[in-house]
Order: C-alpha cells, then structure tokens, then sequence
C-alpha cells in the first residue's frame, strides 16, 4: 500500500517541480537554445532527483530496505552534480576524444570535469557491492556507460526518456529477483512520465543532470539484479552506443532508419516532428 501511495506521488511532485523550475529558469534567463535554436528550460534533472530523494527517504524510514538506497543515493547524487555542469556551460568540444584532447594541452572542460567526478562515484557505489572484484569492474563500466549513453541519446525531445523507460522495463523483466528491481526503478519511472509532457513539446531539456541520473540508475540496477552473462551484455551493449558516437552522429542513425525515425518522434508536439 505504502509503495503504492510512493508511485502515486512521485509523478504528482516531479509534474510539480518541473514545472516550477521551468518558471524559475525563464524568470532568471537561466536558458539555453535547444537543437533547433528555441530557448528553453536547460535542466529538468533536479526535478527527478527530488522525487527520488522522498521515495528513497520515504522507504528507510519505513524500513522498507531491500533496496539499497542510501548507496544508490550516493550515485544519484553525484551523477545528478556533475552534469548540471554540461547543462549551464557552453563547450567548444564535444565527445570523449575533444574532452580528453582538451584537458591533454592544459584546458579543462566541463565534460572532462564530469568525467574526473563521475569515475570515483561510479568505484563508492559498486563499492558496496557483494561481487567479485572483476565484476565489481565490470559494474564500474556498466554506471559508466550507461549514464553517459543516455545522455548521448538526449538530443532530441523525449528521446532518452524512451530509452530509459525500454531499458528499464526490459531490465525489471530479466532481473532476480524482478520485485526488488521494480522497487528501485519504477519510483524513476514514474516520476519520468511527469516530465515527459514537458520534454516531448520542448518546454524544457532533461539535460545532462537527468539524462546523467536516469542512466547511473539503469546501470546500477544492470549491476544489483542481473546474472554475470546479462550484465556483461549490457556493460557491452552500452559500450558499444558509447563508442559509435565518437565516429557517428546517433541522430543521423536514428534519421536514417524508418522505425527507429518513428520511434523517435513518437508523441513529439507537431513542431518538433518536422526535424
């Protein structure tokens, strides 16, 4: 009943918060052009990290603890941080390569910031896992590549909203045991449907600070509830979307294929589906 409640909430107050930080950006001009040049809202990321942290706090003191939450807070906080970084500065490189390029003749960009934050992070959360120390690495990887392929996909209007809602059902449905990782996922879930209105019509950006979140917590569920053979396919799925974007552009991919084009303008306002 509890949990429930918790479900019902969660998007009644990410709807809320959302909305709220969209008129606190505009009130301030804290906007940025979104891909087809509109200002808008940078960061609706703080909305679902709100959300969270009440369902999170709500369960513990509950003692609601199959869950890991005090670790898995940890994690989302820190994802949530650096990638407000990436939401409130311009760069004049992108991807790992132009980052790392970057910091190697001296320069320190916000996206090798977030790669400096975001490796020890990711080693206190798998930290507290009951693994081998090889898979604990291959944990590392997962939160890794999961955070930041997510963010990769966030470039066009609900696009990593879909992402992480296919994953994140697919992972509930291969996890052991299923119900605890519904436990961990579908209180994000559910707060990420709140925000989808805003996403899909361009209100504002999911950014990198929820883009970032979103993807840490499919990677530390990958990690919690998946056998060795599953993970080990997700760290190498992720991987593998993380390297095609330093040769490629995902969305000339996605363009180039019918369903995925479909897809991907899915539920977008009228405007938006003409790109």
């Amino acid at each position: 009943m509890t949990e429930a409640l918790l479900l019902l909430l969660a998007p009644l107050g990410t709807y809320w918060a959302g909305r709220r930080l969209i008129i606190f950006y505009e009130a301030r001009l804290a906007v940025k052009p979104n891909y087809r040049g509109k200002n808008v809202a940078p960061a609706l990321g703080p909305a679902l990290l709100l959300s969270y942290l009440v369902v999170a706090a709500a369960n513990l003191w509950l003692g609601n603890d199959l869950v890991p939450w005090i670790p898995l807070t940890m994690l989302l906080l820190g994802t949530s941080f650096y990638g407000l970084w990436d939401d409130f500065m311009e760069e004049s490189v992108s991807g790992f390569a132009g980052h790392l390029g970057a910091g190697l003749k001296g320069s320190l960009s916000a996206g090798l910031l977030k790669v400096i934050t975001a490796v020890p992070v990711a080693f206190l959360f798998t930290g507290t896992l009951p693994l081998p120390l090889p898979l604990r690495a291959v944990a590392v990887l997962a939160v890794l590549f999961s955070a930041n392929g997510v963010n990769l996909l966030d470039r066009r209007p609900g696009r990593a909203l879909k992402v992480f809602f296919l994953v994140g059902l697919l992972l509930i449905f291969a996890a052991k045991p299923a119900p605890e990782a519904a436990r961990m996922l579908l209180p994000l879930m559910a707060a990420a449907v709140a925000l989808a209105p805003f996403d899909l019509l361009a209100g504002g950006m999911l950014g990198d600070c929820g883009a970032n979140l979103l993807g840490a917590a499919l990677g530390a569920a990958a990690a919690l509830y998946l056998e060795t053979q599953a993970l080990l396919f997700f760290t190498a799925a992720w991987g593998a979307i993380n390297l095609v974007s330093e040769r490629l552009s995902l969305s000339t991919v996605i363009e180039k294929n019918g369903l995925l084009r479909f897809l991907d303008a899915l539920g977008r306002g009228e405007e938006e589906k003409l790109t």
